[in-house]
């Protein structure tokens, strides 16, 4: 679907407690605000039990997502203020950004962004309500990289997916053509608002992801928590909540 970038299915990885995450359950993306009206039909006729908007409020209120009323419901939220923002959106404005200073500020997002006090509660909503449903789920933020990558890592962690498998879905958003084909409007965004040039080997930095920040997202949650499961029981996706999880979402 090209009009919503990154869209993916997340299943079909090995478990630990054996066989594989089902496939056509799970499903990551960027927003579906571009999308076609036939891309929407599509969304719709998947009939998600589920969907998981990590957007800040600004961002949705700038670009409402095209669901029909009746999906109300199925959508959990960020209830932070529309003032909220990325981390990397105040140098974006002054003209201060490089690729050093990027790499940086996601990496403080990665390992901040577990214990917010705003985006903690959504996670734990997402992932209990996960538990608890039946049907497929759709987690996405904008570009369904970040937010998304870090969401979906505890996911696939509470299924039985290893480190490695986990990093290397990840590492399924670098360079994803959807995501790099948003970077000339990224610079001319900048252009036209902020009054600098931003170079476009840069926007496209900005829109790729590294190993480093997933790595400092679970490396966060292992130092503070103690371990990957005593985070989720802490935000409610407790050992019984995990088994019914994988109950669901494990075939042999």
């Amino acid at each position: 679907m090209p009009g919503i970038v990154n869209f993916r299915d997340f299943g079909g990885m090995p478990s630990r407690f054996g066989g594989r995450v089902r496939s056509d359950r799970l499903y990551r993306s960027g927003a579906p605000h571009h999308a076609s009206a036939t891309e929407i039909d599509r969304l719709i006729d998947l009939s998600f039990a589920l969907i998981g908007d990590l957007r800040y409020r600004g961002e949705r209120d700038q670009e409402p997502s095209p669901w029909p009323a009746d999906h109300a419901e199925l959508v959990l939220v960020h209830d932070g203020g529309p003032d909220l923002e990325a981390p990397h959106m105040a140098p974006l404005r002054a003209g201060t950004l490089d690729e050093t200073i990027s790499d940086r500020l996601y990496e403080e997002l990665y390992r901040a962004l577990p214990f917010d006090p705003h985006y903690q509660p959504l996670l734990a909503r997402v992932l209990t309500r996960l538990s608890e449903v039946d049907g497929r789920a759709l987690i996405h933020c904008t570009a369904g990289k970040d937010r998304t990558g870090m969401v979906v890592a505890l996911i696939q962690h509470a299924l039985g997916v290893s480190r490695d498998d986990i990093m290397a879905d990840f590492m399924r958003s670098s360079r994803e053509p959807g995501l790099m084909a948003m970077a000339p409007g990224l610079v001319e965004t900048v252009r036209a608002h902020h009054g600098w040039e931003l170079p476009l080997p840069l926007a496209e930095h900005l829109l790729d992801v590294r190993p480093s920040y997933l790595a400092a997202f679970l490396d966060e949650i292992v130092a503070r928590a103690g371990s990957l499961d005593a985070y989720l029981d802490a935000v409610g996706l407790d050992a019984a909540a995990r088994e019914r999880l994988r109950d669901r979402l494990l075939e042999p």
